[in-house]
């Protein structure tokens, strides 16, 4: 039985830090070789042999470093020396052994290494066609630092005898891999599978198809059960799967001990994500196959905003418009965070001149925590972990150089990181999103201690998982926050709430406006972003909380900034402390919306630094100035009032005319079409009418236009 991926990667860590300065070939080779094959649990002699002779043309004997025939061939070179020549001579003792009839000695994988870099050629690939050509062979090449070799243990996993998939290539955001679990949700929804036990099913589907990649599961323990345990029509799949969330859900000391093999492999997860039991999913073959594509991909590097992407894959546009589900792109959203708080403490950390500081540093990270009052999929709270923990393994170096200089860590490193998912809280709306956010954190709280391990040469993992981020399902203008996270224990609030304007709120929304601003008339103006704002500001009363949000430029424009800004400077006296102006905002998501949008950090009390961040193209200056005005420029904090009268004695403007039916006597393109087809005539009347709506949105409608047209015309018009 093949030694755990776990227990792989833990021995890969420990081999290339032990390894890391290694240089020479001739008094280094055969022991680097040796070590190599434990990191797999395979003694290399058993397998493989050093200095095998091989008949050149020529008739002399060369000799292979290291060959296990049939299988692997090794060449290897001192550390900087040409792997190019190297390879050279790989594939001429390929050639020889086909030359001498040793045929069936040709090995599948050549490894090319100099200690610091390794270069394995598979020479039968999946894909032939597509590979390029290296003599008389078609060969898919895996190349990667000694110092990545746990990242890449899946290349050589005909090592310990692992049956392997073929993936492919991808952007750290895989939009087809996106795309394939948004059709798998459509043909669940389609069947009858739907709502809150379609939500809870895929985002299990999402965990599991991310822990067989990255070490939480054994590798390919997720898709090689669905692949071998199940009918091939899919049938069965619903009940082993629902089988398997329940041995998720299950401690090890509680499973029955004739418990078949496959399934006692998987670990105890914990972290609530398994415990709900939901109704059975019925699967097809067509549902069956979709599972087993998105396996497919490696979903080890996957991006924090995929989570995001996926949502709005899965939703119809127009209730994306709806909500106002915008989801900022990963460089946006640094934006907000460095400005918040990264830059002030990763500057505090530059500062640091010994431990004392550090320790002191490290402690703060530790308490600090963090609301997302409109958190979406999580993005905000995810990326925020992300850099916290970035931050603190560069703490935990300084603090740890010495011994990690003379090796004297120790065998655990569980207990160095202090800082946790329960430090992030969060509000949404929708659960299905709030579900994606609590798995995207622990999905990068693995990747995180993935890079605590490279950085100290043991492996780390949490698992079962003890602790939760806190998001609450619930409507977050309609919710007192400090009963998520009181005010007094809050470090930071931020994020992206909804982008809707006056005239796209539904029911539900203007009641919530109605609910926030009461008799300040701000309900009939001001977009409905406005309310995190309001919100916002009361929360964080008499705290030195800072908040940030993103937000759509408009609210810096026009006559919105009299009402919302004078609320807030007189009202809950806030000060804002900085400002991105307008920049386009992008997302990751299938059908992105084309905005403008700000960026506004503010809080209770007077900063002693105040920058407004200016944009020319991709160029971001950063200027500090005295005091940030709502418009986001150097002044007062007071904004313009909207005027109902004139300021001299002229004649008022009127509103003017606009088509405000809601466009029930415009047409669509199938109004027209039949219009046309029942009176051809009337072609030459019909134009495109071109609004905002339209332009945004990408639709088409059309009206009659009459002006000019004689009423003879008219009259002889059908009715």
């Amino acid at each position: 039985m093949p030694i755990s991926w776990n227990e792989i990667r833990h021995n890969a860590i420990r081999f290339a830090k032990d390894w890391s300065g290694a240089s020479s070939e001739k008094s280094e080779k055969q022991t680097f070789w040796n070590e190599f094959f434990e990191v797999f649990g395979i003694h290399r002699r058993t397998v493989a042999s050093f200095e095998v002779p091989v008949r050149g043309i020529s008739g002399k004997y060369k000799f292979i470093d290291l060959f296990w025939k049939g299988r692997l061939l090794v060449e290897h070179k001192s550390r900087g020396e040409d792997l190019d020549k190297a390879k050279s001579q790989a594939f001429e003792y390929i050639q020889d052994l086909a030359s001498e009839g040793r045929h069936d000695e040709i090995p599948r994988y050549v490894l090319l290494s100099d200690f610091e870099r390794m270069c394995l050629y598979d020479l039968e690939p999946d894909d032939p066609g597509s590979q390029p050509l290296f003599g008389d062979f078609r060969v898919s090449t895996f190349e990667f630092l000694l110092r990545d070799l746990h990242k890449a243990v899946h290349g050589f996993a005909f090592i310990p005898g692992y049956k392997q998939h073929k993936f492919e290539d991808q952007d750290p955001i895989n939009i087809q891999a996106v795309e394939i679990m948004g059709k798998l949700h459509d043909t669940l929804e389609a069947g009858g599978y739907e709502g809150h036990d379609l939500e809870r099913f895929l985002v299990r589907i999402l965990f599991c198809l991310f822990a067989e990649d990255t070490g939480i599961f054994e590798r390919e323990a997720f898709s090689l059960y669905i692949e071998n345990r199940t009918k091939e029509d899919g049938s069965d799949l619903g009940a082993h799967l629902a089988r398997l969330f329940e041995i998720l859900d299950t401690p090890n000391d509680r499973r029955q001990k004739t418990l078949e093999e496959t399934l006692a492999g998987f670990p105890y997860v914990n972290g609530e994500l398994f415990g709900e039991k939901l109704a059975f999913a019925d699967f097809n073959r067509d549902m069956r196959n979709a599972l087993l594509a998105s396996t497919r991909f490696d979903w080890s590097q996957i991006s924090p905003a995929i989570f995001g992407s996926l949502f709005q894959s899965i939703m119809e546009p127009q209730s994306r418009r709806q909500v106002g589900a915008h989801y900022t792109s990963e460089r946006d959203i640094l934006k907000l965070i460095r400005a918040l708080f990264m830059d002030e403490l990763r500057e505090e950390f530059e500062k640091a001149k010994g431990k004392a500081d550090l320790t002191r540093l490290h402690e703060k990270l530790a308490g600090l925590k963090f609301l997302d009052p409109a958190c979406g999929c999580g993005n905000f709270l995810v990326i925020s972990y992300r850099e916290l923990r970035a931050l603190e393994i560069e703490i935990l170096k300084r603090l740890y150089k010495d011994q990690l200089k003379k090796g004297e860590l120790g065998l655990s490193i569980d207990g160095l990181s202090q800082i946790d998912v329960d430090a992030f809280y969060g509000i949404e709306i929708g659960e299905w999103p709030a579900r994606i956010a609590e798995v995207a954190m622990w999905l990068m709280d693995h990747q995180m201690n993935q890079q605590l391990s490279e950085a100290f040469g043991l492996y780390f993992a949490r698992l079962p998982l003890k602790k939760s981020p806190h998001i609450k399902c619930a409507n977050a203008l309609r919710l007192d926050w400090n009963e998520v996270l009181p005010a007094s224990k809050c470090s930071y609030v931020l994020g992206n709430p909804p982008f809707v304007g006056k005239k796209a709120r539904g029911k539900v929304q203007q009641e919530d406006m109605e609910m926030v601003f009461g008799n300040n008339n701000g309900e009939g103006v001001l977009d409905y972003v406005c309310c995190w704002y309001l919100q916002a500001a009361k929360y964080i009363k008499s705290t030195f909380i800072r908040v940030a949000f993103v937000s759509t430029n408009s609210i810096t424009q026009g006559e919105q900034p009299g009402i919302l800004w004078n609320t807030l400077f007189r009202g809950q006296n806030i000060k804002i402390h900085f400002g991105h102006r307008t920049f386009s905002w992008e997302s990751e998501a299938r059908g992105k919306a084309h905005v403008h949008v700000v960026i506004i950090g503010f809080g209770e009390f007077d900063p002693q630094k105040k920058i407004i961040y200016e944009y020319d193209n991709e160029k971001v200056t950063a200027i500090a100035v005295k005091n940030i005005s709502p418009y986001l420029i150097e002044g007062r904090d007071f904004a313009l009032l909207n005027r109902e009268k004139p300021l001299s004695e002229i004649p008022e403007l009127q509103f003017g005319s606009m088509p405000n039916d809601n466009g029930e006597f415009l047409l669509t393109d199938e109004e027209k079409r039949e219009l046309i087809q029942n009176e051809p005539g009337i072609r030459t009347y019909i134009r495109p009418l071109l609004s905002s709506k339209e332009y945004l949105h990408g639709i088409n409608r059309w009206c009659l236009w009459l002006e000019n047209t004689p009423p003879k015309k008219l009259t002889n018009r059908p009715k």
